[in-house]
């Protein structure tokens, strides 16, 4: 507040500034298109992506390591219930046609496991005396054909020993491994006993209980299943693999059975001793698509070379059965099976490789049912059916 005196007027305020009423020009902003936000989100979203992508595939190897992992070190719990589900889906089909003939479910599982024992104990006792005889002549055996071996690789030997001279000029050493081979002490066969027979108590009881309770557990599974169309996939999947499994496996146990007739008609002809044993074997080895006929090849050879004088018959049973599985692999097998189970070779050997590593003999037996079950559940499902198209011929 301001004073003023008496009679002295007050003094007129200073003026304001005058505001300044030019306009102030905006700064000018860059053009921006309007599609470049949309490319933005589109580049991150697949950048999103694709890193969602690498960390599925990086979830997915770890997850296929570590079943490998546990298949490898579980197998003597897991196989057993493996091959006792297989031979209960061999089975089904058979035991369905029991049961529809008024048959108690458990009467028509017993007898088809009384059966199927009865079987195999009697082709073990028809052929466990040849075996054994073999068995006991597999020194002499070998000592017969080990001369007629080293004919054969002598170029091989000769070779080696032109680059053991090659090393001598050289100056390189010829280092030499020498492999000493143990036989199993009895100790040891004493301890893998009582394993194996329990192994095979379990398969057999495992069998029993699956064709007695398969059915029922499959209800019960539909049960969990959330809709009606997830209940009509897993009952397609299941019989699938119930029907194409059985075929391919009684297809080639039939094929089998007559390439191992026809074998030992053929050694028969040839004189070989015992042709009887190598027909089984023969039959037997058939299972294991590629691996088996080699190894029949291979011990037939062997046993040629043993028996006959010269090379040329020596090598007449090996050559002669292979014409055999030719015929069978390639013209009998395909044209029963037809194209219901197409199956890539090289998906076949990978399959070998991978279930003979991780259970031996065992996994060579299941490793083409296994790769049929696998295409059957691909082809099925829509997120795998490239997977599918790649496991066929």
């Amino acid at each position: 507040m301001t004073t003023t005196s008496p009679g002295i007027p007050p003094a007129d305020p200073e003026p304001l500034p005058a505001a300044d009423t030019t306009a102030v020009e905006p700064a000018p902003t860059p053009y921006r298109s309007p599609h470049a936000g949309a490319a933005m989100r589109r580049a991150s979203h697949e950048a999103a992506l694709d890193l969602n992508a690498r960390i599925h595939r990086l979830l997915g190897i770890i997850v296929v390591g570590a079943l490998l992992y546990t298949l490898y070190f579980a197998s003597e719990l897991i196989l057993p219930i493996l091959l006792a589900a297989f031979f209960a889906l061999l089975l089904s089909p058979l035991m369905k046609h029991l049961v529809r003939r008024w048959l108690p479910r458990w009467i028509a599982a017993l007898l088809l496991m009384s059966l199927t024992l009865a079987t195999f104990a009697g082709i073990v006792n028809a052929l466990y005396p040849s075996a054994a005889e073999w068995a006991s002549r597999a020194p002499q055996v070998l000592r017969d054909a080990t001369p007629k071996i080293k004919a054969l690789t002598r170029p091989l030997l000769e070779a080696s020993r032109m680059s053991a001279s090659l090393g001598e000029i050289t100056g390189e050493e010829n280092k030499t491994t020498r492999y000493v081979m143990q036989a199993p002490s009895r100790l040891s066969l004493l301890a893998t006993t009582p394993r194996v027979l329990a192994a095979a108590l379990a398969v057999v009881l495992l069998t029993y209980f699956f064709l007695l309770y398969g059915e029922t557990l499959l209800r019960r599974f539909l049960l969990l299943r959330p809709t009606w169309a997830a209940k009509r996939l897993t009952v397609d999947i299941v019989r699938a693999i119930q029907n194409d499994v059985s075929r391919y496996f009684l297809t080639v146990c039939l094929t089998s059975i007559g390439l191992g007739a026809v074998t030992a008609t053929y050694l028969w002809m040839l004189g070989v001793e015992t042709p009887l044993l190598w027909g089984a074997l023969a039959a037997l080895l058939n299972l294991t698509p590629y691996v088996g006929p080699m190894v029949m090849a291979a011990l037939l050879m062997l046993i040629g070379l043993a028996q006959f004088p010269t090379l040329t018959a020596a090598a007449l049973p090996a050559i002669g059965y292979l014409g055999l599985h030719t015929v069978e692999s390639q013209i009998a097998t395909p044209l029963v099976l037809g194209r219901t189970i197409n199956l890539n070779p090289l998906a076949i050997i990978l399959s070998l490789m991978v279930w003979g590593w991780l259970w031996g003999i065992l996994g060579l037996l299941l490793a083409v049912p296994i790769l049929v079950s696998v295409k059957i559940v691909c082809s099925r499902i829509e997120s795998l059916q490239n997977w599918a198209v790649l496991l066929e011929k």
